[in-house]
């Protein structure tokens, strides 16, 4: 029996959605038909798509109930099911069918029967431009609308806000690239200074991809030579804005209403709109994870080399970016694993299907051995991992105590020598692996590319085990043009276009790793573990209430997909709960899964609404047409109940009514308080503003003293050399001085017509220099009140509090209530917490202090002062 209308692949075609007449002949022989289908050794007729005839609303909402129940269906697994969606040759049957699917409140069900026809050889005909359909465009139009409002909420005002700590060292460091690369051959010398991978910046991607922007504008003559603050973040806005069109591509798994609703909540989220406008690196990840989970989607639909291709090469850009893919690899690869395990337990028949019309899909679930081979999966793997995590925490303890890093460090160097020597000789044989094959098919000694399955094929069935199916029979050429094409975007970013070829293989595989593991134990930011559920809470209303409803709908109404994505959701909530660094932009890997389980809740109401909608159109035309004595009176098509539809659009409400708080919030922080920390969780230790009244300072006196030609000495302190080393870049009489423990606030040679100040060494330079320099004090970063935090442990006879933080707050539920100042014996009132947050809703009035900064100052010389 051939799945239903997107289903079913052949030659890249979708067959048209079966009559009533011909879902209940197929189903009464599926038996007989896979049978016929698994004796026969080849296919030569060529197969027609039968033509759709009109269904009458009573055939549209009687159909689908019939094909629904999995209990009527022979012994089946479950298959990967996505979402009603119009295929190229829909018919004009298919609205009807949704319609009654949305009246009758039916969802795809979880068990579904495919005929294994094998995929024919697809026959290049070279590139050929083809206009664009009426169907075909409409069908794009609202996506790019979406990507089109994503793109403006990203870009305006990019370059307003400040760059933050980390935003300078990136712009920096891919402005050296860029020259790096204009003496290109240089850099060949290890002796040379150019640019080399640092896990201490996370991958190399991100620099070039800057890099190339700031050439590409360079090129194009804009404004400071093309490096400024807004081209720092083009990549981000531009990748960020790419997020919002993948859904597009997955709209049979989530529906077409579903992946409407993906697209705007990933355009107007507050975390992704906020850390799209940010150059860091995490929101580059964010879209090569997307794309990971959408190419691997469509190639286990279409069976396409080039989606392959793509899912490669995107996962190669992820690893080029941040180390955290490795908690992608664990999250992704145990789905996987467990999914591989269930197809091998559906081979097996546990209790023959007795058609018992009563059964429930429990029953259908456990007619075979897959749901307890899963368990026994989760029995044997659970004490494993945690085995692994201490066995990951005690590792981490090692290689950061100072007695035994220095054997970590040589044990590391050791791997990366043994790397670099043993991959040559993989590529050597993969080389002559390809050989052969290419040999063998020009002497025409492969097997010929027919219906027969062969290997490990034969023992899978392509109904009980698709995942299986799919791996089996991936053919060769797929396997080698995936791991070159992500091999070479490995080697093109680490390397650094090849100038550092040994060095960057090893470090690339091995060097990001040890970094990673080496943080664990650095916990940078000392955030509770509780923390993304405060944070993503305060911002994100709509996504998170519907992202719940998504969860449990994918529960109740499971897909191989839907049950991906609650892995990935959920896996992903505890994996950065557990790991030691807790940041705010790491929210948009828990954020991003999150909006498309939000769509996927709304899906239902929305459906329901439109059905609703346009039948109150068809109804009141047929009433004027009536009225004007041109048609008889006709009831309507369907009906949606009355209270059926009320409960939809109650849902849109509610819907509605949570999304005014998130879009203050994507407004409040991408706009107004982007770099304004006292006020905004979500940003953290941001470069104040105050950083471009320092840089006026500088201008003027640069401009009273030398003209404006930028050759004045500035002196800066290794406290304030972040980000000023950025701001400061066309200044080239700089000098960044260095301090060391034994001299944290070193004394300055010469007379410098500037110096600049931070942090520490603040108070001693403004007594040291008062009587010569004009002294002028300004905010550097500010962050947001940490009360949240748990009380500070206090030493006792019982108790001397080793190893436990000897600061912090006062706990999440009094900061809620009072800030980080509650009166003695206070307690959680619910009252004071509400009313705190809708405070900071609309008013963006602070719960807690607002003080918290870090100073900076700066030093001009009486003669040049203003």
């Amino acid at each position: 029996m051939k799945r239903s209308d997107t289903e079913t692949r052949q030659d890249g075609q979708h067959k048209p959605d079966l009559t009533t007449s011909e879902a209940l002949d197929q189903v009464e022989k599926a038996e007989e038909m896979q049978e016929e289908e698994r004796n026969e050794d080849q296919r030569d007729e060529t197969i027609v798509e039968p033509s759709p005839k009109e269904l009458t609303p009573e055939e549209a909402v009687a159909f689908v109930p019939e094909v629904e129940n999995a209990q009527d269906l022979p012994d089946v697994a479950p298959f990967l099911v996505p979402e009603p969606e119009e295929s190229e040759s829909t018919s004009e049957s298919t609205p009807v069918i949704e319609e009654a699917v949305a009246d009758q409140q039916i969802e795809q069900p979880f068990y579904e029967y495919e005929e294994a026809v094998p995929v024919p050889e697809q026959i290049s005909q070279g590139f050929r431009f083809m206009r664009p359909s009426r169907e075909q465009i409409l069908r794009w139009a609202p996506f790019l609308g979406l990507m089109l409002l994503g793109a403006i909420l990203r870009y305006w005002g990019l370059g307003d806000k400040p760059l933050h700590h980390d935003e300078s060292l990136h712009a920096y460091y891919s402005l050296m690239l860029m020259h790096n690369l204009e003496n290109w051959l240089g850099c060949f010398s290890p002796t040379s200074s150019c640019y080399r991978y640092d896990p201490l910046l996370h991958g190399p991607f991100q620099f070039h991809a800057i890099a190339l922007v700031y050439q590409i504008c360079q090129w194009l003559g804009l404004p400071e030579h093309g490096v400024n603050t807004t081209t720092v973040r083009i990549a981000a806005a531009t990748l960020g804005t790419v997020i919002v069109g993948l859904p597009y591509f997955i709209r049979d798994y989530l529906g077409k209403y579903g992946a409407l609703v993906a697209s705007f909540l990933l355009a107007v989220s507050p975390s992704m709109v906020y850390f799209s406008r940010f150059a860091r690196e995490d929101i580059y990840m964010a879209c090569f994870t997307l794309l990971v989970v959408v190419a691997m989607a469509r190639y286990c639909r279409d069976r396409s080399l080039s989606w392959l291709i793509i899912g490669s090469i995107a996962f190669a850009l992820s690893y080029a970016t941040k180390e955290a893919t490795f908690l992608t690899i664990a999250i992704f690869g145990s789905f996987f694993v467990g999914l591989i395990v269930w197809d091998i337990g559906a081979r097996f028949t546990l209790v023959r299907n007795t058609r018992d019309t009563n059964a429930g899909p429990i029953h259908a679930l456990t007619q075979t051995w897959a749901p307890w081979a899963v368990l026994m999966l989760a029995v044997v793997a659970a004490p494993l991992a945690l085995l692994f995590f201490r066995y990951m925490h005690n590792l981490s303890l090692y290689i950061n105590d100072v007695k035994t890093k220095p054997l970590a460090d040589t044990f590391v160097a050791q791997l990366k020598n043994v790397t670099v020597a043993i991959v040559p000789w993989l590529g050597i044989a993969l080389g002559v692996y390809v050989l052969v094959i290419l040999m063998m098919e020009y002497f025409e000694k492969l097997p010929v590319n027919d219906s027969r399955r062969r290997g490990l094929a034969k023992f899978v069935d392509p109904v009980r085990q698709p995942l299986l199916d799919v791996v089996t029979t991936m053919p060769w050429i797929h396997w080698v043009f995936a791991i070159l094409c992500g091999w070479a975007v490995f080697l093109v970013l680490f390397t650094v276009i090849f100038t550092n070829i040994r060095g960057g293989i090893g470090d690339g595989i091995w060097q990001g790793l040890y970094y990673w593991l080496q943080q664990q134990q650095v916990a940078r930011g000392d955030q509770p573990w509780y923390y993304y559920f405060l944070l993503i809470p305060l911002y994100e209303q709509v996504g998170l209430v519907f992202g719940i409803v998504g969860v449990i709908r994918c529960l109740i109404q499971p897909s191989r997909f839907r049950l991906f994505l609650v892995y990935w959701f959920l896996g992903s909530v505890v994996i950065y709960t557990w790991a030691g660094e807790k940041m705010p932009w790491l929210m948009i890997h828990m954020t991003m899964p999150m909006m498309l389980l939000a769509a996927i809740g709304l899906q239902p109401a929305l459906v329901k609404v439109v059905a609703f909608v346009r039948e109150r159109i068809v109804a009141a035309r047929e009433k004027r047409a009536h009225e004007e004595g041109q048609l008889p009176v006709a009831e309507p098509h369907f009906h949606i109940q009355p209270v059926s539809a009320a409960g939809a659009i109650a849902t849109l409400v509610v819907a509605v009514l949570l999304l005014l708080p998130t879009l203050q919030n994507m407004f409040q922080v991408s706009y107004v308080h982007a770099a304004d920390g006292p006020h905004e969780m979500m940003v953290y230790v941001q470069t104040t503003p105050d950083v471009n009244k320092v840089m006026d300072q500088v201008a003027a006196v640069d401009k009273k003293a030398y003209g404006g030609q930028q050759n004045m000495p500035v002196s800066v302190m290794g406290d304030a050399t972040w980000p000023f080393a950025w701001y400061l870049r066309d200044y080239h009489q700089t000098t960044f001085i260095n301090t060391t423990e034994q001299d944290p606030c070193p004394a300055i040679s010469g007379n410098p017509p500037v110096i600049i100040v931070g942090g520490d060494c603040l108070a001693s330079y403004k007594a040291s220099y008062q009587e010569t320099y004009k002294v002028t004090t300004y905010h550097m970063r500010t962050w947001w009140d940490e009360g949240y935090k748990l009380p500070p442990c206090v030493p006792s006879k019982n108790d001397t509090c080793e190893g436990k933080p000897t600061w912090g707050g006062v706990g999440p539920l009094l900061w809620l209530s009072y800030g980080d100042t509650p009166p003695k014996n206070a307690q959680f009132d619910l009252g004071r917490a509400s009313s705190n947050v809708w405070n900071w809703w609309w008013h963006r009035q602070a719960i807690g202090s607002t003080t918290g900064s870090y100073d900076m100052a700066i030093l001009v010389r009486n003669d040049l002062a203003r």
